[in-house]
């Protein structure tokens, strides 16, 4: 929901007094709540994948040196 959208829907609402201005917001509160708890689980699945992929290149450059120094001592 954009911004605009949602001060003319909290407007409209407040002319009609408490019983609607308060269904209002808490639309308002619930639809950005939902959009940050949507970009918060987003960052963390990111953040996972990339210290993921940072451990999978640490241990392949650990066999890499393993294998280089076993061909090394035969």
């Amino acid at each position: 929901m954009s911004f605009l959208l949602e001060i003319k829907l909290t407007a409209v609402a407040a002319r009609g007094g408490m019983e609607t201005l308060r269904p209002a917001l808490q639309r308002v509160y619930m639809t950005r709540a939902s959009a940050y708890r949507d970009a918060l689980k987003s960052f963390i699945e990111g953040y996972q994948e990339g210290v993921q992929q940072v451990r999978e290149k640490k241990e392949e450059s650990k066999s890499q040196q393993e294998d280089g120094t076993a061909k090394k001592q035969t």
